[in-house]
């Protein structure tokens, strides 16, 4: 029996906006698709944050979802032999540079593009990452 293709539902925590699977662009080559988790800009009071603040949210926000890979990702430029050692792939929560990236909106959700060695570590599923205001 043939598997159905489920359309996963990406929603952007900020604005609330969401778009389908089907609407995210494809990583070509050595790219990958991330969507980033949001910089706070507010306290949970409805407090708006300072600067400072918002540069300390942003320090801890650079981290998100992988979505997508290119078809060369974590692959040798030069012979295309996969690089030796433990990738991140579809689906795992992964930290980058805070500056790294293209950053795209996609109807109104927030994604990056990347190149495969921006990412610099695989957050585990037990990781709690926490902001500095809630």
């Amino acid at each position: 029996m043939p598997r159905q293709h489920v359309d996963q539902i990406i929603v952007d925590e900020e604005s609330d906006s969401k778009i389908g699977s089907h609407q995210l662009p494809h990583p070509i080559g050595w790219k990958v698709l991330v969507q980033p988790n949001q910089a706070k800009t507010k306290t949970k009071g409805g407090i708006l944050l300072p600067s400072q603040a918002m540069d300390n949210e942003e320090y801890l926000t650079a981290h998100g979802t992988l979505l997508r890979l290119g078809e060369l990702a974590y692959r040798d430029r030069q012979t295309g032999e996969i690089w030796k050692g433990k990738w991140p792939s579809a689906g795992d929560r992964i930290t980058y540079g805070k500056y790294a990236g293209q950053k795209i909106i996609i109807d109104g959700v927030k994604l990056l593009i990347l190149n495969d060695d921006e990412i610099t570590s695989v957050l585990p599923a037990s990781a709690n990452v926490t902001a500095y205001l809630e």
